[in-house]
């Protein structure tokens, strides 16, 4: 019997255990020792069932699939669908319309920009589309890990009903597992529509729902890493100067009124994903580790195992979520140093739900 099978049925035997009224010692250190042969648990059961619906072949009738690799192939499809701006891209030339599409704007030449008609229009284009497409990824990345939270809640919700039938557990305590389940259902649904809502703003800013029937986008599985180090604060002044003298004096103000707030959501949405990943996911990995063998051992019970990968699972959905957040604030700081203005700057809520998620 391979491992996934083994855990498989493992759970339904400590959910079985809370229908007897004095469950067996022995029955629990079954359980224990089923669920100790596959460590990593209730996680590993999610990955298991995810790899078996992802291998399920496609369902006739459904609508043709736009595959993006890249967020430099979406910035290109965006501007595809804007006739107008085919003279500005054959003026910009080759190589510098390659590094606007893959976000290498801080290597284009701000004044060899303004020289070319329409050249703002290009950039808004690949600004919005970038955030965009960078919030849509975000979300999808995302779900796989609100899924484990909600089969973890659901899980504990089932074994707590169950002990409360058989007048193991209070009403009270079952009351409490019913409540996380709940909670935990509603985020799942909010992530579900969120998701559905990405893709279509996808389309939409690349106006693929114009120019060809009815379809669904697949996008690059996951957000890019977190940059080696960021611009120092140096190096932004000493570019916000160079772009400043370029500018007449109206959008030079326009453009300083805004820069130290763009600087600071850059390097704060930095050491933020960075502290998320490095310091808040490597604690919460630890704890379910420490967790997984006090469990196999029986110091701990089955509820403090789902509760800690239900945390870690969140945890890695807000690590997403902070680093998605730096992605768009570089984006809005690399257009402003192209003396442009973004319309809003990403807002940098806990856990890395930001409000401007739906990007620009």
């Amino acid at each position: 019997m391979n491992k996934p099978r083994m855990l498989l049925a493992a759970l339904p035997l400590l959910v079985g255990v809370a229908q007897a009224q004095q469950p067996p010692e022995s029955e629990w250190r079954q359980a224990n020792r089923q669920v100790a042969e596959f460590p990593r648990g209730h996680a590993d059961v999610l990955k298991w069932e995810q790899a078996r619906q992802t291998a399920m072949p496609p369902v006739a009738g459904k609508p043709a699939t736009l595959v993006l690799n890249s967020l430099a192939e979406g910035v290109q499809l965006a501007w595809q669908a804007h006739p107008e701006l085919a003279k500005p891209l054959a003026q910009l030339g080759r190589e510098e319309v390659a590094l606007l599409a893959s976000g290498q704007w801080q290597d284009l030449s701000a004044t060899r920009l303004r020289r070319i008609e329409d050249a703002a229009e290009l950039i808004e284009v690949a600004h919005g589309t970038r955030k965009t497409l960078l919030a849509a990824m975000a979300v999808e990345q995302a779900l796989p890990y609100q899924q484990q939270a909600l089969q973890a809640a659901e899980a504990a919700a089932e074994l707590g009903a169950r002990m409360a039938q058989t007048g193991n557990w209070s009403k009270l305590q079952d009351a409490r597992e019913q409540l996380l389940k709940v909670t935990a259902l509603q985020q799942w649904q909010r992530s579900q529509y969120a998701a559905d809502q990405s893709r279509a703003a996808v389309l939409k800013a690349l106006q693929q729902w114009t120019r060809r029937a009815a379809q669904t986008v697949r996008l690059p599985q996951s957000l890019p890493a977190l940059p080696a180090a960021i611009l120092s604060e140096q190096a932004f002044r000493d570019r916000l100067a160079r772009m400043a003298a370029t500018l007449p004096a109206g959008e030079q103000t326009m453009m300083r009124a805004n820069a130290e707030l763009a600087y600071s959501a850059y390097r704060t949405a930095y050491a933020l994903a960075g502290s998320s990943q490095q310091d808040t996911l490597k604690l919460r990995q630890f704890i379910y580790d420490e967790t997984v063998l006090r469990y196999n051992g029986m110091l701990l019970n089955t509820w403090d195992l789902l509760a800690e990968s239900r945390a870690l699972a969140e945890a890695r959905v807000a690590a997403i979520g902070a680093v998605r957040d730096f992605w768009l604030a570089e984006a809005d700081l690399q257009l402003l140093l192209l003396g442009q203005v973004p319309e809003s700057f990403v807002t940098l809520a806990a856990g890395g739900d930001s409000p401007a998620a739906a990007g620009h």
